[in-house]
């Protein structure tokens, strides 16, 4: 009977198992979170930060981290002295924006204490950023062949030190350039734009490591789940706003670089009429608004604005705003005017920035 039993068994699995082989979607088992933070899971990242360095200057390595300053903090002196004896008993911390999220957890458990268990299970019993927005996207993405617990497992494998400095400005991205967003943690526990960029950057690495199959599945699955088509194989800088996943396709060759606000829509694809590298290159500081398309290999310069329904076919200069189909130049942005320039939701960052290398760089060519 044990025989039988097996036999059964055996032919019950080996499809799956077979499915699974095919595609490249068979997991590792899991790395310790030890070896995860000695780095010892990325045997080839030279090779990978090599490849990802020298395929465009536009994202910058270093980048300062965006600053956040929770609604809690302006409204109750009470909050404040909490994060400050927080601080003092905890000066290791590197991620104070991750203790504030956590204060304005525990803040919205005062009119919502049917929230409970989702607080605690997504933000409290955390230890970090990474791992509660980790948490929350692996229950929401999870499929018959890859389980929550597998991806979370995944997720922290696979993110670097580095990712989780960009991902903590994505946060702040979102939590800043959007109204409808009034705080981290409400764009942590509910912003699909966030979710799916942390899957793309998951994806990434995924692609860069030669896991291609789990990548392009990762990607199938972000696609329907959050409605945002980004290839794994794509770069994208820091602090991206991403406002929601519906309808965003970004292709394979694509770079975006670091402080870019992409609204709902926005579409970096190819002519078809290229092969190899056919995708945009986008600056930073640049604002895609809704449904603006930008096709082929072309540059989209810092600081330009393509207004919604827009289609580029044609190189952008930097600080241009372009609309219209075919878009045509309407206007440059003036760096003088910063006050009324860089006042809205999705150019105030920028003012802080990059206002002053702008200048320098763009004000010498307007002079000449």
């Amino acid at each position: 009977m044990k025989t039988v039993a097996c036999v059964v068994l055996g032919s019950l699995l080996l499809p799956s198992w077979r499915r699974m082989t095919a595609t490249g979607l068979l997991l590792k088992s899991p790395t310790t979170r030890t070896k995860r933070q000695q780095g010892s899971l990325y045997s080839t990242r030279d090779s990978s930060s090599s490849r990802s360095s020298s395929s465009s200057d536009i994202i910058q390595q270093q980048m300062p981290k965006l600053k956040y300053v929770s609604p809690l903090l302006e409204s109750n002196p009470d909050w404040v002295n909490l994060l400050s004896n927080k601080q003092e008993d905890d000066s290791s911390s590197s991620f104070p924006v991750w203790d504030q999220i956590q204060l304005e957890a525990r803040a919205a458990l005062g009119p919502e204490p049917e929230a409970g268990p989702q607080i605690y299970q997504s933000i409290l019993s955390q230890s970090s950023l990474t791992e509660a927005i980790v948490t929350v996207i692996s229950h929401e993405i999870e499929t018959e062949l890859i389980k929550a617990t597998e991806l979370y497992n995944l997720f922290l494998d696979m993110l670097t030190k580095e990712d989780e400095v960009i991902i903590e400005n994505d946060t702040i991205a979102a939590a800043t350039r959007s109204p409808s967003i009034d705080s981290a943690l409400t764009a942590v526990l509910h912003n699909t734009g966030l979710h799916a960029l942390v899957c793309y950057r998951v994806g990434h690495r995924l692609w860069l490591h030669e896991r291609k199959g789990l990548a392009y599945y990762l990607q199938s699955t972000v696609s329907r789940r959050y409605s945002a088509d980004i290839h794994p194989a794509c770069r994208m800088g820091s602090g991206i706003y991403l406002k929601g996943g519906a309808g965003v396709v970004i292709g394979e060759t694509a770079v975006v670089g670091n402080d870019v606000s992409i609204l709902h829509g926005v579409t970096l694809g190819g002519t078809g009429k290229e092969r190899g590298d056919r995708h945009p290159k986008v600056g930073n500081g640049v604002i895609l608004e809704d449904g603006a398309t930008v096709l082929g290999n072309i540059p989209v310069g810092d600081g330009a604005v393509i207004t919604a329904k827009s289609i580029v076919t044609k190189p952008v200069e930097p600080l241009a705003v372009m609309a219209g189909v075919p878009a045509r130049l309407q206007q440059v942005r003036n760096l003088d005017d910063s006050e009324n320039e860089f006042q809205d939701d999705l150019s105030e960052h920028l003012s802080e920035r990059y206002l002053d290398v702008w200048k320098e760089l763009y004000g010498k060519e307007e002079e000449t």
